[in-house]
């Protein structure tokens, strides 16, 4: 049976950060419409339909994710024409825009399928917690004047335990812990696992004295996302925890580090 993926932290996160950066006002509303208008026309200009008549065993696939994590709101794909394996989310918090995945060439190039739904399920955990639609109106607010600090800090700790739950999605997505380090493994080197013969369990056993290295160092990643490694051990706890209780115990020393350092990133 699957965990429950929400880190309760950055849920309590978002509801105070959402409680300060709410808009209250038309102009502000409106300003976010434009953003999203102009964001999906020039999104949709310069990228590659996900549709049936361009790319229909990938659509199907995004469609087959879609459904896998419950996601019913209005949302189109899209393939951007980048090498690296990467992808990206715009959130739409109005109902005239969908909000929009799009995918890298170089991703669709070198994922298998199962990986690939690891790639798009992250993506759509993005789109499940809203995360874009609170970075739009706390820049919307801080961009000339700067957020105080504490407020600062918060932002910073939300968008890195963001990014961790949205990998919890992409493990939902797929269901195989093996499959996303295949995914990690080309996502940050380029390079198949299976090259190498590393088991999972070789992989994650190094992958805690990098964690340990880096918490040591002060260092958790850059502003909008932890290291890879940080990443890696986060996620192993999540497909490895036998219940929430022992999910949260295993938890609290990044979530420590992440809160600790989060105003330390070089």
């Amino acid at each position: 049976m699957n965990l429950n993926p929400v880190i309760i932290q950055r849920k309590n996160l978002r509801l105070k950060l959402w409680d300060d950066v709410r808009p209250i006002n038309d102009e502000q509303v409106k300003a976010e419409l434009i953003y999203m208008k102009y964001g999906f026309f020039d999104e949709s200009g310069f990228n590659l339909p996900i549709e049936p008549d361009t790319t229909p065993k990938l659509f199907h696939l995004c469609q087959a994710v879609r459904e896998r994590l419950n996601v019913h709101e209005k949302v189109v794909f899209q393939l951007d024409n980048r090498v690296r394996v990467q992808g990206g989310c715009i959130v739409s918090g109005n109902d005239q825009y969908p909000s929009i995945i799009h995918m890298s060439s170089g991703a669709v190039n070198t994922l298998s399928e199962d990986e690939l739904s690891v790639l798009i399920g992250h993506e759509l955990g993005h789109l499940i917690n809203k995360d874009g639609i609170v970075s739009f109106y706390f820049n919307l607010k801080y961009k000339k004047s700067g957020a105080p600090k504490k407020i600062a800090h918060q932002f910073n700790v939300y968008r890195l335990l963001s990014e961790l739950e949205a990998d919890r999605y992409a493990y939902l997505a797929c269901g195989d812990l093996d499959t996303c380090i295949s995914f990690e493994y080309k996502r940050i080197g380029g390079i198949d696992i299976k090259k190498f013969g590393v088991p999972t369990n070789q992989f994650i056993e190094g992958n805690h004295k990098r964690v340990q290295m880096f918490f040591d160092g002060g260092q958790i990643g850059s502003n909008t996302h932890p290291y890879d490694a940080i990443r890696t051990e986060a996620l192993h706890i999540f497909a490895t925890s036998k219940n929430s209780h022992e999910l949260s115990s295993r938890m609290y020393p990044l979530v420590y580090y992440i809160d600790k350092y989060a105003n330390e990133i070089i």
